[in-house]
């Protein structure tokens, strides 16, 4: 049986996506992007008018000329990872949501139509996750004293999303930490005010911190609203790979949400998980977890790349086998589709596995700068991650 990316493949090229030719896109410090999963395009998008940049700007044509032609596009570089490993990628998942004869138009005519915005309003946010950086997360930026510092583009993209919200039909946010921030309200009210709520299939990836149940109402009115959690281990270990979030207070704050969504029938709740070298163990575990709150199918999981000594296939081969035999067993003891995907996605991890063993000297240089961030976040957070992750004494650091 064909992968999804070998059909991608087969019906259009090895590089064509929609997202470029349909959305507007940006990091959490303004930097343009192609869509949630890509290297930054190298501008950036605060400047007076973001779609007169999505439309017009040289970068953007040259991307879109190479997608069409089949050409390799080096900010997209992710999704080709991710389908060497399983054929699977954010460019096959989100294609699955075009029909052919809207793609087609695209190559046929070159049509370039704004229909989706990826929104982050800036870098606040209360965690500094292990994967994370100051790009990302002010509280990590505070940490390591980087100039980056707080990033708020609340102002200027609230401004242009309001100028820009006429016939959109997908709208995406995250982080930062999105709940944090004052625009995030206000973008939910003016598109429930202007009557453009019930068009748009609206997401929102939150780190899970923030009890929204009062903002409920308000998402009700979308056409779709998808919430989905970031989560990443299901116990102690939340502790220190979610710093300084506390797995105890998650708990009560995830079965609040769960049962004040039930009376609304437009919210859909998801959980996601980015899986590296320090929480490969907890695949199965976030799973099972789950399914006490009554939410084992709206489970997703995505492998960390950046930075790359965060890398899961850093880990000794035993975990993988024991992760492995965990996701038997759980297939095992009740069938499904969602459990199947866990397995598709171990292989994604062997294959990570698989490539950075080949390069030795490599994956040394990775597991000492490991252990250096280690370190100080012993210093800064006064946790040892030998206390959290049970096989870190195994991996041969310096």
């Amino acid at each position: 049986m064909s992968t999804p990316s070998e059909n991608l493949i087969k019906t259009y090229n090895k590089s064509f996506c929609i997202k470029p030719f349909t959305e507007i896109s940006n990091s959490a410090i303004g930097e343009r992007m192609l869509c949630c999963q890509s290297e930054p395009v190298g501008m950036k998008i605060k400047n007076p008018d973001i779609a007169e940049d999505f439309f017009n700007n040289p970068a953007m044509h040259e991307i879109r000329r190479k997608m069409l032609a089949g050409e390799e596009v080096k900010q997209c570089w992710q999704c080709k990872e991710s389908e060497m490993a399983s054929g699977k990628s954010h460019r096959t998942f989100i294609m699955q949501d075009f029909e052919k004869e809207e793609v087609d138009e695209i190559f046929e005519t070159g049509k370039v139509e704004l229909k989706s915005i990826d929104i982050r309003f800036g870098t606040k946010c209360n965690l500094a996750c292990v994967m994370c950086g100051p790009g990302s997360s002010s509280l990590i930026a505070k940490e390591e004293d980087d100039e980056i510092g707080l990033i708020d583009l609340n102002d200027f993209s609230l401004d242009q999303i309001k100028k820009y919200s006429e016939g959109i039909v997908l709208f995406k946010t995250t982080g930062g930490e999105p709940m944090l921030m004052s625009a995030y309200k206000k973008t939910l009210e003016f598109f429930v005010e202007k009557d453009f709520a019930k068009n748009i299939e609206f997401t929102t990836i939150t780190n899970g911190t923030i009890d929204y149940s009062d903002l409920m109402p308000l998402m009700n009115e979308f056409k779709l609203f998808k919430i989905s959690h970031s989560i990443d281990a299901a116990d102690e270990s939340y502790n220190y790979v979610r710093w300084p979030g506390k797995m105890s207070r998650i708990k009560r704050i995830h079965k609040r949400i769960v049962e004040n969504a039930k009376q609304y029938k437009n919210i859909k709740l998801e959980w996601g998980a980015t899986i590296h070298v320090l929480n490969v163990n907890q695949v199965v575990k976030i799973s099972k977890y789950l399914q006490t709150l009554g939410m084992h199918n709206a489970y997703n999981i995505d492998m960390v790349q950046i930075p790359n000594y965060m890398q899961p296939g850093l880990v000794p081969k035993q975990v993988l086998d024991e992760l492995e035999v965990e996701a038997l067993q759980w297939q095992d003891w009740q069938p499904g589709l969602y459990r199947q995907e866990i397995l598709d996605f171990i292989e994604t991890l062997k294959y990570n596995y698989t490539k950075i063993n080949k390069d030795p000297n490599n994956k040394k240089v990775l597991l000492d700068e490991l252990e250096v961030k280690t370190i100080f976040w012993k210093a800064k957070r006064n946790l040892d991650v030998r206390d959290y992750v049970p096989y870190y004494k195994a991996l041969k650091t310096k």
